[in-house]
């Protein structure tokens, strides 16, 4: 299929960082309650226009605020709750995507005592989005037509299928591509609720568990009980 190309289209480039630097965290009490920021977090707020979000503005607030979509809130509610009952860390593979950047980064929940967790952000590697387009929550009486978007890989669903926005985009999938905008309902696509699944049961041997053993253990499953897999 020949390629959509929209005004503004742009190479993409692999950014190199240093796993060092490019860290932040946060730690939340029993009620989930942000209780302490550390790392780069104000630097990385500032630098994404999060002047909201700087540390001495989210203190002693729930961290529930600052999720959006319901889904996406019970599955940050899960992992949460299931790092506290085996009192094992759990590890995570997502992107933070800005409208220029894709960033692949990992979360790592570490269980304390008194109930508290501390949550740290490690920024893997990121790409120059080759069709910026700038990302917005649409309001919640909305009657319009709006796109799905998983708020762990940021694909966008489209018909049946979950894409990235670069892929749709170039494969003039995308109409809202021409206007600097996209306005979504955002949740957890059905690979990431399958990968979160595993991901838990690999905390509990300390064994990380990403999309190619997701894959991998599906297709196990599947061919010795065609029953057996389905969404946790």
């Amino acid at each position: 299929m020949k390629e959509f190309v929209p005004p503004g289209a742009r190479p993409r480039t692999t950014l190199d960082h240093s796993p060092t630097t490019e860290q932040l965290s946060y730690t939340l009490d029993g009620a989930d309650r942000i209780i302490a920021v550390a790392g780069d977090w104000d630097r990385f707020a500032l630098a994404n226009g999060g002047e909201a979000i700087v540390g001495r503005r989210i203190i002693d607030r729930p961290l529930d605020e600052f999720i959006t979509g319901d889904i996406t809130r019970m599955f940050v509610r899960t992992m949460l709750m299931s790092a506290r009952t085996m009192q094992r860390r759990i590890q995570r593979l997502y992107r933070c995507d800005s409208p220029e950047v894709r960033r692949f980064m990992e979360m790592t929940i570490l269980p304390g005592d008194g109930g508290q967790v501390k949550v740290v952000h490690r920024l893997i590697r990121s790409e120059v989005c080759r069709y910026p387009l700038r990302v917005t929550a649409a309001p919640a009486r909305s009657l319009a037509p709006r796109i799905k978007r998983c708020s762990v890989c940021n694909r966008i669903r489209l018909g049946q299928t979950w894409q990235e926005i670069d892929e749709a985009v170039s494969r003039g999938r995308l109409p809202q591509a021409m206007s600097p905008e996209l306005t979504v309902v955002f949740g957890v696509c059905p690979e990431c609720l399958e990968q979160r699944g595993l991901c838990l049961q690999g905390a509990t041997s300390g064994k990380w568990v990403g999309p190619s053993e997701v894959a991998a253990e599906r297709s196990s499953r599947t061919a010795s009980d065609p029953g057996s897999w389905r969404v946790r």
